[in-house]
Formats: structure tokens, sequence, C-alpha cells
């Protein structure tokens, strides 16, 4: 949550008129725009179907995780809004600078004969890592709810031969949003779909620099200032996001490239629906466990990631329960 210190201190940039330094250069690769800020600070820009590509991007779009899946719109259900509103200063956080492409599936698509399903719980049966001493308080170092129901487990299948479309009308389009609360970065895990993507990182009211490294690439990093976005493609595969000196809790965004996924609720429960009958290489993807160093620095190991195969046949749900780690 925004505590009424910083969200004072950030007011008062915009409403006293204090000196303000853009996250980055107009024009540069990662310029989402905040520059914009002073301008739209009195007005809300609404889109009327006929906005200039500048227009559209000053823009967000609401529901952009795709409603109820992620627990709400657009933190995964970490407090809602950026900033604690729909808007900051009424000036509208900007969607992701990276088009999605229109590129066909790689598999044929249908909306015929799409009725199987697979649901089921992912466990924690194991003893539960201590909790994580950071200079922002204690924090779990994993999220257990009821019968240690594990709650942010990504969940997807990504072989498929026939299925839906990814993406149109009523389709989840997801996107990285990610925000530092304190001492982390959150939500700690989540999608990216379809690819190309990209994922919008907003600061709170402590500046600092963030490492982005994506698949395949080296890592880069890029300095987020008070309240400030930095903006970095997301790509086939994991992207990690930490601090730079080690002692900002990481964030994990995967990209890919199917309409078929899910996140664990508060129960550790999952669902995937509009399955074409058959059999499914199903992943079940936990972020690494975090411990902290002498230091304070964070240090994980690997991700714990379980694969299940599961048939599916018509008009009927299949059952899973997964424990994690994998005994």
């Amino acid at each position: 949550m925004v505590t009424p210190r910083w969200a004072f201190a950030c007011a008062c940039v915009v409403a006293c008129g204090g000196a303000q330094r853009d996250p980055a250069k107009p024009g540069d690769e990662h310029d989402e725009g905040a520059g914009l800020l002073a301008q739209e600070s009195a007005s809300l820009l609404i889109g009327n179907g006929s906005d200039t590509p500048v227009e559209q991007k000053k823009r967000r779009t609401v529901g952009a995780y795709g409603g109820a899946i992620y627990g709400g719109d657009p933190y995964g259900g970490m407090n809602g809004d950026p900033f604690g509103g729909t808007s900051y200063a009424h000036w509208t956080a900007p969607v992701w600078s990276y088009a999605n492409q229109a590129k066909p599936p790689h598999y044929v698509v249908t909306d015929q004969g799409l009725d199987a399903s697979i649901e089921g719980t992912v466990t924690w049966p194991n003893p539960i890592p201590a909790e994580l001493k950071t200079p922002c308080g204690a924090l779990p170092a994993i999220a257990l709810g009821p019968q240690r129901g594990v709650r942010g487990v990504i969940v997807f299948i990504e072989k498929v031969t026939t299925g839906r479309g990814i993406g149109g009308p009523g389709r989840a389009q997801l996107g990285g949003v990610i925000a530092k609360h304190g001492c982390v970065l959150g939500p700690t895990a989540q999608l990216a779909v379809p690819m190309p993507s990209s994922v919008a990182i907003h600061g709170d009211g402590q500046r600092t620099s963030v490492r982005i490294a994506a698949p395949g690439v080296p890592a880069k990093t890029f300095e987020l200032q008070e309240g400030g976005l930095v903006t970095a493609e997301v790509k086939p595969g994991v992207t990690r996001i930490d601090g730079e000196d080690g002692k900002l809790g990481a964030a994990w965004v995967i990209g890919i490239e199917s309409p078929y996924f899910s996140v664990t609720d508060d129960r550790g429960q999952f669902r995937i629906e509009q399955l074409a009958p058959g059999t499914y290489d199903v992943s079940f993807w936990q972020a690494p466990i975090a411990t902290i160093n002498a230091d304070g620095t964070f240090a994980y190991g690997a991700p714990i990631v379980v694969h299940r195969s599961i048939s599916v046949v018509a008009k009927q749900t299949a059952k899973v329960t997964v424990a994690l780690p994998p005994r």
C-alpha cells in the first residue's frame, strides 16, 4: 500500500513545481512518456477511436491483466491501479511501447470441440522456508494459503496442436506491470501473453537501479526514479528483474505464446479451460525461494518447475494435485 508520506511527496512534486527529472531521455527506447506528467496533471485523456499514436501511448488499458484471473487490475491483486487509484494527478500510466505483432499461432486455431478442461491444486507439504529478515521487516519466503495451498504459481501449456486463438475480443492479453514496494518488486511472478510484450516497472518513494535479465541477452541496468517508470521488452522464456545491488527482491516475467495458462489463487487452485481432447504437458512454475545473505542481499536457487502429462476427454474436467517441491 502506498504510504501517506510517499503520496504527499509525489503530489508535492507535481503541485509545487519541484525539480523533476525524466526517467529516460525523450525519444529513448525506454521513454514511456513520463515527461507528460505535468502536461496531463489537469486533464484525463479518453480515447475516441481516432487517437493518434502519441495519444494511445498516454492511455492505459483497464483490465490489462484479464480481470479476475489475476485477482484484479493491474497488479494481480496488489492494491489495484498504479499509485492507489485509477490515475495519478489525472495522468494515466502509459501502456507498454512494444506493440503486439500479427503473428499466426504455431497450432491449428478452431472454436469447435474445445470443451475439455483441467483444474487442480498446488500445495506445499514440506517444511515452510524461514521468513526473510529485511530492512522493510519480515517477509514470507513463499505465499501459502489454507491447507498449504501455494499462491501465485504459474500454470501453463506451451505445446498445443489445436486450440483457441490468442488475443482478440474477450481474450486475455497479459502484459508486465511491476511495482516496487520498499524492498521488493511485485508481483513475484507473472505471465506476458502474447509475444512480443513488455514490462512496465513503477517506482515508489525511493530511487533505485533495477537490473533486467532477459533470456539470451546480457543484463541491463536502468535508474528507477522516485515515482518513475522503466519499461523493457519481454522475450519468450523467463525474464528476471531485481535491484542492481542485489538488495531489491526480484520479480519474474514468463513470456509464452499460448492461450492456455492460469495462476493459482489464495488456496493454490487453478483452472484451464477450452481445451481440445488430448494429452498435454502442463508446466507448474514456482519462483525461486529467496534467502538473505549477511550483507542484506537476496540470494536465489533455481525455480521449482514440475511437468505433468495430463489427458483430457471431451466435455470433462481432469483434476490433479501437485506438491512442491516434487518428491
